[in-house]
């Protein structure tokens, strides 16, 4: 990973994709991609979804399918997510 980046959300793509393959955490190579883990496209839509819910941040099912690895898809959220606090000014408020 290049530059800073939300850690706390790079391990959530880490561990969401991990849930999602059925694998622990530290059993994902960070070289491996969706497709190597059995993963497809619908499967990128729910962890979009769930990194949504779990960020408040808007994520683009696409970046885990244009980025080769998840690895490079985690630092690119985490950066997303980065990016975004620091324009707004903080974190997303909790509805309610």
């Amino acid at each position: 990973m290049t530059g800073e980046v939300d850690r706390a959300t790079y391990d959530r793509v880490w561990q969401k994709t991990a849930e999602l393959a059925g694998l622990a955490p530290g059993d994902l190579d960070p070289a491996c991609t969706l497709e190597s883990l059995g993963l497809d496209s619908s499967d990128a839509v729910v962890l979009a979804m769930e990194l949504e819910e779990m960020t408040g941040r808007s994520i683009d099912v696409g970046i885990f399918l244009k980025f080769e690895t998840i690895a490079e898809a985690a630092a690119e959220v985490a950066r997303l997510v980065t990016d975004e606090t620091a324009s707004s000014g903080g974190p997303p408020k909790t509805p309610g």
